[in-house]
C-alpha cells in the first residue's frame, strides 16, 4: 500500500512539473488565429506600480497554471461558471484585439475632444478570475489617462471557491496608482442593487456601467462620449460583439434595436447596419454609459427592482418618458463573453419569482392604471396580491420621480416615438377586432397548458389588448406576440414568427368567415361551447369527428375598408 501511493505522489509531482512549464509555451498555441495576441503583454502599464507589475505577472502564471489544471482534471470544472474556463485560463491578462468588428466607415470618423471624467461601476458575484482580470484592464487601458477618473468594483458576496482566488484580484487592484474603491457586500444583494449603489456612489461627470465578462475595443469611449456632450440626457451603449468560446463563434448586435411590446417581452427590431448613430427604445444591460447629471435626476434605475433583469426596460421607459433619449453606438464595440447559462446568484431575499417581480415594478410605476389591468390580465392574474409593503414604497417613490421631472407618458406614445415599426393596439394600425355574430368576442384563454381560441363577452374599451384582431400582416394575433397558427389540430395561438406560412389569416366579407385558403379550412366553434377549431367549411365535423357549426360566422369592427385582400 505504500508503494502504491509513494508512487501516485511521484506521479502527481511529475505531472505538475509538467503543467507548471508547459504553460508557458501553451499561452502562444491555445488563443484562435483570428485573435492576435498584443505583443505588449508583458509591459508595464501607466496605472501599474512595480508591485502591481509583479503581481500580475505572478498572478498570470497562476490562473494559466490553474486552467491547465482544470483541463487535464475534469472538463467538467470548466462549465462551473458558464464558462469555458480552462481556455479562458489561457489567455493573457493583457491583450489587444485586432479583429476589427466596426463598419468600415468608422475608420474615417473623427469625434470631439471631451474633458468629462468617467467614472467606472463593475460589479460581480463568483465570476472568474481570468475574465474579471481582462475586464479590468481592457476597460482603464483604453480610457485616456485625461478621461479616466475612477473605477468602482463590488462584490456580490462571491461565496465559491473561485472567492479565493478574487481575494488575489482584490490585493492586485488595490496596488494600481489610478483610484480604485472596492466594496464588498456580505450578502448577496443582486446585480440590479449593486449596480445602482455603484452608480449613486460615483463622483465622475460620466458613470461607464460594464459587465465584470467583457473586453473594450481600442477607442470605443469616444463615439460614446461624443453623444453625451450633444446632450446631456443621452444613454449611450456601445454595440456588442459575443463571444462563445466553447464553439469559438462570434455573433453581433449590429443593426438591431431593443424594442419591448406591453408586456415588456423583448422583440429585435431590424436596421440597416450602418455607422450611424440610431436611437432606441431600450438597450442592452451590460455596457451603458451615462451623465451623472442625468442619473440623478430620475433617480437612477431598478429602484425596489430584485436580482437582475429588466433593470435596462426600466431605464429605458424612464429615460423617453423624462425627456432623455437612448442610442445605440455602432462605432463603440464591447466584446462580451457568452456563457451557456447564468453564473449569477439570483440572491436569497427574492419571495417571487425575480424577473416576473421587476415586470410588476415597471408596468405599476410608469405605465397607465389601463396598460397595468391588461398586463396582469396576460401575465398572471391574482400575482399582485402577493406583493408586499416593499414593493407598494418602491412604486410609490418611482411615481413621485415620474412627477417630479414631469414625465407623464406612456407605451402607446413611447412606441409611436421609439418603434413605429411595431404593430400597436390602437386605431393607428390595428385592422380589427373580430367578433362573433352572437356578439362574443374571440380571445385567448390559457387552456391545457396553450392559449386556447374562446368567446367571450367583449369589452367595453375599445382595441382592448386581449381581443383577437386581424392585422395588417396577415395574422390574427392575440396579445402582441401570440398568432392563430393553422398548422396545428386545434385553434390555439402560439408564438408569432412573421414568417406568414401557417399564419396567414384572411377574412371573407361575404361569407364573414375566418379562413386558410390553403387548407381549406375555416375557423369554427364547437357546438354548445364557446371554443374553437378548425373544420371544413361545408361539413359539420373534423377529423376528430368532433361536431361543429360549419356556419360559424364573424363580424369585423374598424377599418373593414382594409379587409378582403388578395394574399401575400
Amino acid at each position: 500500500m505504500r508503494t502504491r501511493d509513494a508512487y501516485t505522489l511521484f506521479f502527481v509531482g511529475v505531472l505538475t512539473i509538467v503543467l507548471f512549464w508547459e504553460t508557458r509555451f501553451y499561452l502562444h498555441l491555445s488563443p484562435p488565429t483570428y485573435f492576435r495576441v498584443n505583443r505588449c503583454q508583458n509591459c508595464k502599464l501607466y496605472f501599474e506600480s512595480d508591485t502591481t507589475y509583479i503581481e500580475r505577472q505572478k498572478l498570470q502564471e497562476m490562473i494559466k497554471f490553474g486552467g491547465r489544471v482544470k483541463q487535464f482534471a475534469n472538463k467538467e470544472y470548466m462549465k462551473r461558471e458558464g464558462y469555458n474556463e480552462s481556455f479562458l485560463d489561457s489567455l493573457p491578462i493583457v491583450r489587444k484585439i485586432e479583429e476589427d468588428f466596426q463598419p468600415p466607415e468608422c475608420k474615417i470618423k473623427s469625434y470631439s475632444r471631451s474633458k468629462k471624467k468617467v467614472s467606472v461601476v463593475m460589479n460581480y458575484h463568483n465570476e472568474l478570475p481570468s475574465l474579471l482580470l481582462r475586464s479590468i484592464y481592457s476597460v482603464i487601458n483604453n480610457i485616456p489617462p485625461e478621461n479616466f477618473y475612477e473605477l468602482i468594483l463590488i462584490d456580490d458576496a462571491s461565496n465559491l471557491t473561485v472567492f479565493f482566488d478574487l481575494k488575489r484580484v482584490e490585493v492586485l487592484v488595490k496596488t494600481f496608482l489610478v483610484p480604485v474603491h472596492h466594496i464588498r457586500f456580505e450578502e448577496n444583494r443582486g446585480l440590479i442593487y449593486s449596480r445602482r449603489y455603484g452608480c449613486q456612489i460615483a463622483s465622475g461627470d460620466v458613470v461607464l456601467v460594464l459587465d465584470s465578462h467583457v473586453e473594450v475595443k481600442e477607442g470605443f469611449l469616444e463615439p460614446m462620449l461624443d453623444e453625451l456632450e450633444k446632450d446631456y440626457r443621452t444613454v449611450a451603449a456601445p454595440v456588442f460583439d459575443f463571444w462563445d468560446t466553447y464553439n469559438m463563434k462570434f455573433w453581433s448586435y449590429d443593426g438591431v434595436l431593443l424594442g419591448f411590446d406591453p408586456y415588456l417581452t423583448w422583440n429585435l427590431l431590424e436596421l440597416p447596419k450602418t455607422a450611424e448613430v440610431h436611437t432606441t427604445p431600450a438597450i442592452l444591460g451590460g455596457a451603458y454609459m451615462a451623465t451623472k447629471a442625468f442619473l440623478s435626476s430620475i433617480d437612477y434605475f431598478g429602484k425596489g427592482m430584485v436580482g437582475w433583469g429588466n433593470e435596462n426596460i426600466e431605464l429605458g421607459v424612464k429615460t423617453w418618458f423624462c425627456g432623455g433619449k437612448l442610442v445605440y453606438v455602432p462605432c463603440s464595440r464591447v466584446l462580451h463573453f457568452a456563457a451557456f447559462r447564468s453564473p449569477l446568484n439570483h440572491g436569497d431575499r427574492l419571495k417571487a419569482p425575480f424577473y416576473h417581480y421587476n415586470h410588476h415594478i415597471i408596468m405599476q410605476s410608469y405605465f397607465t392604471e389601463e396598460e397595468y389591468h391588461e398586463f396582469t390580465k396576460l401575465s398572471d392574474p391574482g400575482y399582485e396580491k402577493m406583493l408586499g409593503e416593499d414593493f407598494r414604497l418602491s412604486v410609490q417613490q418611482n411615481r413621485q420621480t415620474i412627477m417630479n421631472n414631469k414625465c407623464f407618458k406612456n407605451y402607446t406614445w413611447l412606441r409611436r416615438k421609439t418603434m413605429p415599426q411595431v404593430e400597436s393596439y390602437d386605431g393607428d394600425t390595428l385592422i380589427a377586432h373580430t367578433v362573433l355574430a352572437d356578439g362574443k368576442c374571440v380571445e385567448g384563454e390559457w387552456l391545457n397548458q396553450a392559449w386556447m381560441l374562446v368567446g367571450k363577452v367583449c369589452p367595453e374599451v375599445k382595441a382592448q389588448l386581449f381581443t383577437a384582431r386581424l392585422t395588417k400582416t396577415y395574422e390574427l394575433r392575440f396579445a402582441e406576440a401570440k398568432c392563430l397558427d393553422w398548422g396545428y389540430d386545434q385553434a390555439m395561438f402560439v408564438d408569432c414568427h412573421h414568417l406568414q406560412g401557417n399564419q396567414i389569416t384572411l377574412y371573407d366579407s361575404n361569407l364573414k368567415r375566418i379562413v386558410d385558403i390553403k387548407r381549406e379550412k375555416c375557423l369554427v366553434r364547437y357546438n354548445n361551447t364557446n371554443e374553437f377549431g378548425f373544420g371544413r367549411c361545408d361539413s359539420t365535423r373534423n377529423e376528430k369527428g368532433e361536431y361543429y357549426i360549419p356556419q360559424t360566422t364573424f363580424k369585423v369592427v374598424y377599418h373593414p375598408e382594409l379587409l378582403n385582400r388578395s394574399p401575400p
